[in-house]
């Protein structure tokens, strides 16, 4: 696919000091590209940006028209913004029913009276608000009026969906249900997102590719998967909420393979680091094995003696908390648990493959 928007050397400032930095950012077309970083580090400055609402202080952005922002006319923004559509944190609405609501960007289009009926009509059944639709739509509840605004965004059927946190001000049962809504929509009607959002896991379920934006930076592009499993930095792993994150120095470093040195503890992993190198190593709590016995580990590099300090239940896993020289935190089945009768207290053989290791030069920076 296509880039539908393309971002090159953007920097932006605010009283002198820069609030944005993005070497390079493509929203491509037909995905939903999810922004998040924590608060403060330029996410809605770059949806403004995105939205024709602020021009930057340097750099260019090229939209799917062929237009620069930096020499676009005033017309040409005003054709482009009607291709875009913007939906904010609280909900945006007129003191009117809730089908005005939905049909006013169609009204401000010209689109005939009888055109804007049915398709506000499809819009509110589409997203089970046909009962509503008379309805004042202030006395409706936050996650029925944000429905209410997705409606008015996608019955225009933008080109381009731009999100700043549209489910911060919801409970828990709204915002899976809007989340649900916002993903099937977007994908059936062919639009590309750009969702921003200071929560990861708000958008874990939905978005094609995350972009991790910390301190005003562009830290990383990917999968979700591939950002997860395989952080550029220990910044972005410290903002993903990573365990087992953690701090160590390369001891040696031969042919692709490194000891490290955790705490007085050595673990072998792939690394091309220098010897020497302060390093953060991180080991998603899935790929830690627990063995009762320590001879069964077949060809796995780390075997770690350990202590079960403690244990909690985490819905069809067991969270193992460890002392194995330092602390780490291991997943496993409840079946495993009971079949191993590990109990707190416990002596158990922590097997770590050396390929599960991810190590990154430790940057001593924080989200």
């Amino acid at each position: 696919m296509s880039a539908l928007v393309t971002v090159e050397g953007l920097q932006h400032l605010y009283e002198g000091r820069k609030v944005l930095d993005v070497e390079r950012l493509e929203v491509v077309e037909g995905e939903i590209l999810a922004v998040v970083g924590p608060n403060g580090s330029g996410k809605s400055t770059l949806l403004r940006i995105l939205n024709l609402l602020e021009r930057p202080t340097r750099g260019e952005v090229r939209f799917w028209n062929g237009l620069s922002l930096s020499g676009m006319a005033r017309a040409e923004r005003r054709e482009l913004g009607r291709q875009m559509a913007m939906i904010f944190q609280e909900p945006l609405l007129f003191k009117r029913s809730v089908r005005a609501n939905v049909e006013y960007g169609l009204k401000a289009r010209r689109v005939d009276r009888e055109e804007r009926r049915r398709l506000a009509g499809e819009m509110l059944a589409r997203l089970n608000l046909s009962d509503f639709a008379e309805r004042d739509a202030m006395t409706l509840s936050g996650g029925e009026a944000q429905k209410v605004t997705l409606g008015r965004a996608m019955v225009l059927r933008p080109r381009l969906l731009l999100l700043d946190e549209p489910l911060a001000s919801l409970d828990a049962p709204s915002r899976k249900d809007l989340r649900a809504y916002i993903s099937g929509m977007v994908r059936e009607m062919g639009v590309t997102a750009v969702y921003v959002s200071h929560d990861y896991h708000e958008v874990l379920e939905i978005a094609d590719r995350l972009a991790v934006l910390i301190d005003g930076t562009l830290l990383q592009t990917g999968r979700p998967g591939e950002v997860f499993g395989r952080p550029a930095s220990d910044v972005v792993a410290e903002f993903l909420g990573a365990e087992n994150l953690l701090e160590g120095t390369v001891r040696e470093c031969r042919g692709g393979m490194a000891v490290l040195d955790v705490a007085g503890v050595e673990l072998e992993a792939l690394c091309e680091l220098p010897q020497g190198s302060r390093v953060k190593a991180l080991i998603h709590p899935e790929e830690i094995a627990l063995l009762a016995d320590a001879l069964d580990t077949g060809s796995v590099r780390n075997r770690l003696r350990s202590r079960v300090a403690g244990m909690r239940v985490l819905g069809g896993l067991v969270k193992v908390e460890l002392d194995c020289g330092f602390p780490l935190v291991a997943h496993i089945t409840r079946a495993s648990r009971e079949e191993m009768g590990i109990e707190p207290g416990a002596e158990v053989t922590a097997a770590i493959k050396a390929t599960a290791i991810h190590v990154m030069p430790f940057t001593g920076r924080g989200p």
